[in-house]
Parts: structure tokens; sequence; C-alpha cells
């Protein structure tokens, strides 16, 4: 009889997977989903089947969803058969990289993910079973991965199964299962800056390392990461090959990084030429913060030379006396540059600073 019985449930599974791959509606009401989304430039994507709680509240976990390993297998016969963290076929998630999940190794690919939960833990499941029906002839030896996680009570009961982001940070995300009244969390890090190194390098080798300004993006990147300079350095220098304001600057921040500041000067002498107003203040701003005031100066006495009292350069010296602590000067310097602003933005922005000044205040900060 017994035999019997897993023979029906055998060919049951087989029909069910059979129609699982036509394209038909989800059996049993439960949709499906699809949830991705990207740490840095990996992509992690879930998909899975949306049970709902149908009047069920208070028997979904420990009896709709029996806790621990506790459904009889159809491979071992024994109650070692875990839930498939979802509805039809299993769950499965795909990292596009190499991650950690709690902290543990985990390579790029796609998993069958799985769960066994207790009243007071999960322990979640990544298998390289992941194009199966469910989880009746799941294998413990096929498991990448098992992470003990704690299970969050939920104020507002959730009624149809979800998968959710709920927490998304530079370089690690924490996804969560979320049902009825429990939401199961587990953190995903990444190591986006050499996943990003890495396909920098690839595109910088193709076709898009002849474009500069993709070029000064890949450099830009990794200067203000502070990280990798020598190659950022290297881009930039191809790059600039093609002088542009952004190609230059570029180049000179990254000699800025590496403390070659002679160079970085004499690069940034060059890009000025291209500069219009904002980024010519934009680079007095780093000179300011980088508590270069006498750079800022000599910059700006030069385009004096060459330019005249125009706007920016009366803008300018309204910065420099302002970081100097002379704000009589610095005013000025700011009712020249009111009188000559090009639109009502700077009209608007230089009235401010004005009122900053008035007040004793530095314009910089």
């Amino acid at each position: 009889m017994k035999k019997l019985i897993a023979a029906s449930i055998l060919l049951f599974t087989i029909f069910q997977t059979t129609i699982a791959q036509m394209d038909l509606p989800p059996s049993g009401g439960n949709p499906r989903a699809t949830l991705t989304e990207e740490v840095g430039i990996t992509s992690i994507t879930i998909k899975y089947s949306r049970p709902d709680v149908n009047g069920r509240e208070g028997k979904i976990w420990g009896t709709l969803i029996p806790y621990g390993f506790a459904s009889q297998n159809l491979n071992t016969n024994k109650n070692d058969m875990p839930w498939r963290a979802g509805a039809n076929e299993t769950t499965i998630i795909t990292f596009e990289h190499d991650v950690k999940v709690e902290g543990k190794d985990v390579k790029a690919g796609t998993y069958g993910l799985y769960m066994a939960v207790y009243p007071d833990k999960a322990t979640v499941i990544f298998s390289k079973q992941a194009d199966n029906w469910g989880s009746f002839f799941y294998e413990e030896k096929n498991d990448v991965l098992r992470v003990d996680v704690k299970p969050v009570a939920l104020d507002k009961s959730v009624e149809w199964l979800k998968y959710e982001f709920i927490e998304q940070r530079e370089k690690y995300c924490v996804i969560a299962l979320q049902w009825e009244k429990l939401s199961i969390p587990f953190r995903v890090d990444v190591d986006v800056d050499n996943i990003v190194l890495a396909r920098m390098r690839d595109q910088v080798a193709g076709q898009r390392g002849f474009n500069p300004l993709l070029l000064t993006s890949a450099a830009n990147y990794f200067i203000n990461k502070n990280i990798n300079l020598d190659e950022a350095l290297a881009w930039s220098q191809r790059a600039a090959s093609f002088k542009s304001f952004q190609t230059l600057s570029t180049l000179g921040s990254a000699y800025t990084k590496l403390n070659r500041l002679k160079e970085a000067d004499s690069t940034m002498n060059e890009a000025l030429v291209f500069a219009v107003p904002a980024q010519f203040q934009q680079y007095g701003r780093s000179l300011v913060t980088a508590k270069r005031l006498d750079r800022w100066m000599e910059v700006l006495n030069a385009a004096q030379k060459k330019n005249g009292d125009v706007f920016m350069v009366n803008a300018g010296y309204m910065s420099y006396y302002s970081a100097k602590g002379d704000f009589k000067k610095a005013l000025d310097y700011a009712n020249k540059a009111l009188a000559q602003a090009p639109n009502d933005a700077a009209k608007t922005a230089m009235n401010g600073n004005i009122a900053k000044l008035k007040e004793g205040k530095d314009i910089n900060q």
C-alpha cells in the first residue's frame, strides 16, 4: 500500500512538473513572482510562487508549514524534507557574482532556496537542486550552504507570501521572506569594489576603452573610492588624449590622490582653459576643502589676468577671502559678482552668500 501511495505521489509530481513547463497559469491559485535588485552591479533574483493565508491565521507556522524537517521525503522515506519557501515549484535564487550569505561564501549561480522553520529560528538552505517541483526529492548532499537566522514577528499580517529587499546598502542587502505575521530575513554581502574592478578591466580592454568619457567614468569611480589609483591614473591618461575639462580634471584628480601635486596643478591649468564658471568654482571649492588657498589665489590671479574682472573671477575671490576669514573683502567681491550674475539662479546664490557674509559666516561651509 505504501509503495502504491509513493508511486501515485511520484506520478502526480511528474505530471505537475510537466504542466509547470507549459505556458499555463500557476496551479492552486498561487501567482508566480520574480524579484530582482542589484547590490553594486551584482544582480540578485528570486523566483517563487505566492500562497495566501486564506483565513488560516495562526495555522500557518507549525501547522500548514510544519516545524523543522517534518515532511516525508520521496527519496529517503524519512521526515527530512524542508519547506520549498513558497508554493509549487522550488523557490530559486540567483546571484550574478560570488556573495556572502550571513558571512558564508556562496558562488555565483542559481540555487534552490529551502527553509526549515522552527519557533525560535529558521534554517535557510541553498541547494544545487534548483529545478524540482517542491522539495519532495530534496537531498542534503546537494546543499551548498545552511545558515540559521532569527525570525521576526510582524505587526501586520501579510496575506500573500512575498520576498522583499528590506534593507539596501552600498555593499550588502537584507532579503526577507514575509508571510502571515512572520518575517525571515537573511543578509547578503557583495564584494562590490573588486567586482566593479574586474568588470572595468574587461570593458577598458574592449571597444569601450576607446571612449574617453567612459574611461573617465571608470577612473572617477576608483578616484572617489580612493582605491586602485594606479589603474585609475592610467585610464585617466588615456582619456586625456581627448582634451576637455572633464578628461583633464579627472587626470588632475588622479594625480592629486597620488599626492603628485605638481603634475595635478599643471594638468588643471590646462583643464581650466575649457572650464565654464560652474566648473571653475567647483575646482576652487576643492582647493578650499584641501586647504590649498595659495594655489586658489594663483589660479584666480591667472584667470583675472586672462579674462579680467568677470563673474567667475570675482565669485572666486569671494570664496578665497571668505575661507581666509576676511569677510569684509569677501563681501566686496560678492557685490561685484552679483552685478555680473549671468542669470537668476546665480543672482539668488550670490544673494545667499552676501547674507551669510554679513553674518560673519564662511560661505564655503
